[in-house]
């Protein structure tokens, strides 16, 4: 066989490898974000992110991702802390290929956060962000330079809002109606920066700043004076005081 027929060959298996390669990722794109959202998010909150359903539709750069839940941390009883209701969002479709992958705008509608106290007077939304905070078991070390091939993905987002949404604060220490509170709308530009962050630091980043937005509204809200205040005056019934 000739040398040119051989390359001919060579070349034709490459492309059709590349071809089944991209049909796959196209064909299973919802499945591939979603596994990545629960991924990366449960590794920036320690705790079990899931999603319900994802729809990507690259043609006409959109996409929206439903029933978004980030679960409660340890030692609290409500089944999770954010219930993020619809997300929508606007890709720049020229960017899928390369790095960064810029998102134009991510939008979060409904957004349901619950509140709660336990007996030590430790809420979760405090615990959350410590655990946020703390440095994740899969951090890179910085033993030399990383390996071309073993690049992460990179994403920018250059515009994200979250809607107003609703916060249920209540306290373990003694039963009483949850109270209510409004989470008001708020937006963050460019996160990411530039160059772009990984997925775990941008939910990382995301996540960091919702959590000072629901701790910053219940505080303005009282609702933490007076749960401890209220706790105080159930310790002292009890020693008789």
């Amino acid at each position: 066989m000739k040398l040119g027929k051989k390359v001919l060959i060579v070349i034709g298996v490459v492309l059709l490898v590349v071809a089944g390669a991209v049909f796959y990722v196209m064909t299973n794109l919802d499945s591939i974000v979603k596994a990545a959202i629960e991924q990366y998010g449960s590794e920036a909150t320690k705790t079990a992110v899931r999603v319900s359903s994802v729809k990507i539709h690259l043609s006409a750069g959109s996409g929206e991702i439903g029933g978004l839940t980030v679960a409660n941390p340890q030692g609290f009883s409500s089944p999770y802390i954010f219930r993020l209701g619809k997300i929508s969002t606007k890709i720049d479709a020229h960017s899928i290929t390369s790095s960064p992958i810029v998102i134009d705008e991510l939008r979060i509608s409904f957004p349901q956060v619950v509140y709660e106290m336990n007996k030590d007077l430790d809420s979760n939304i405090s615990v959350l962000k410590k655990d946020i905070q703390a440095p994740s078991a899969r951090s890179p070390k910085k033993v030399g330079k990383e390996k071309p091939g073993n690049k992460e993905i990179k994403i920018v987002i250059k515009k994200l809002v979250i809607d107003s949404g609703t916060i249920e604060a209540h306290a373990a220490a003694f039963k009483d109606r949850p109270q209510s509170v409004t989470l008001q709308h708020f937006e963050m530009t460019n996160v990411g920066g530039r160059e772009g962050a990984t997925p775990a630091r941008i939910a990382e980043e995301i996540l960091t700043t919702l959590v000072k937005e629901v701790g910053g509204a219940v505080v303005q809200a009282g609702l933490e004076k007076n749960v401890k205040s209220e706790v105080g005056r159930a310790v002292k019934r009890l020693l008789g005081q």
